[in-house]
Formats: C-alpha cells, sequence, structure tokens
C-alpha cells in the first residue's frame, strides 16, 4: 500500500466533498424549502428538499427519531468499510481506487449534512411525464456512480488486489 500513490485519489475525494458542500449551499441559501425551478421543462428541475432518511428518501417520513442516528451509524459504519478497503488495494488498481474515492466523498458529504444539521439536503429531480426519478444531490451522484464503477471493475477483475 503506497499513500504516496494514491494521493491524487485522495484529491477526488476532497474535490467530491468540496463540490457538494458549495452546491447544497448554494441552494439553501438560493432556495426556500420545496421551492422549484424548472432547468429542462419535463425533465430536469432543481427543488430544494430536506432528507432525513436513508437513499431516495427511504425511512425520511418515520415518526421515530431514533431512525436517523440509525442511517448516520450505517452510513458511517460503511464509510469505514470503503476507506478501508480504500488503503489495502493496490496502487496499480486505478478504477477501483477511482470507484472507491467517488464513493468515499460522497458519503462524506452526505455524512456532513447528516451530523451538522440532522438531514441531507437534496435538490436534483429528473422525470419524464409521471415517471419521476427520487430527488438527490451531488454525493448521491458519485455514490451511484462509484458503485457502478466498482462493480464494472469486478467484472474486468484485472486488479491483483481482487483476485
Amino acid at each position: 500500500m503506497s499513500l504516496n500513490l494514491k494521493k491524487k485519489f485522495f484529491a477526488v475525494t476532497g474535490f467530491i466533498i468540496i463540490l457538494d458542500q458549495i452546491t447544497k449551499y448554494l441552494i439553501k441559501t438560493s432556495f426556500d424549502l420545496y421551492e422549484r425551478v424548472d432547468v429542462i421543462e419535463g425533465f430536469f428541475q432543481l427543488k430544494y428538499v430536506r432528507n432525513s432518511g436513508a437513499v431516495w428518501g427511504i425511512f425520511s417520513r418515520t415518526p421515530h427519531a431514533f431512525i436517523p442516528k440509525i442511517i448516520t451509524g450505517l452510513s458511517i459504519i460503511a464509510l469505514i468499510i470503503v476507506v478501508y478497503y480504500f488503503l489495502k488495494i493496490d496502487a496499480s488498481c486505478k478504477m477501483e481506487l477511482l470507484s472507491l474515492s467517488f464513493i468515499m466523498g460522497g458519503a462524506l458529504g452526505n455524512n456532513i449534512d447528516r451530523i451538522s444539521q440532522g438531514f441531507v439536503v437534496d435538490f436534483l429531480e429528473f422525470f419524464i411525464s409521471k415517471y419521476h426519478w427520487p430527488t438527490f444531490n451531488v454525493a448521491d451522484f458519485f455514490i451511484s456512480s462509484g458503485v457502478i464503477l466498482l462493480i464494472f471493475s469486478f467484472w474486468r477483475s484485472k486488479c491483483p488486489s481482487l483476485k
């Protein structure tokens, strides 16, 4: 494990955290809660919502105050596991390191919100007619992209650490 060879991937993680936090700050300071702005009519809009639940708002409407705390705890455990594999994986496994960097950056961005505010700021909405994708944010985009890249890397299996 060479941390020097992995520095650029830590930089990617840092960039994602900064981008995520800036976009959430801009939404919080420019929009009222639940305010919408059409970006591409009938396809994409910005809408400020607060998600105290898990991915895609699952459990966000539960009346139990302990659910957000459990979700935060589970996401921190998942982040620790991702960091462990990031540190363990061979520095030559660039796609895997990039995917883990995406996941770490997104997870840290959302955990900053959960710990500091008790909710995650979501604001990106895509839809076609009545078909609607749940509102998400920049961190969610990178977590999802990182998971997809990681699945692809397992499939191609060129990384010596994964064999």
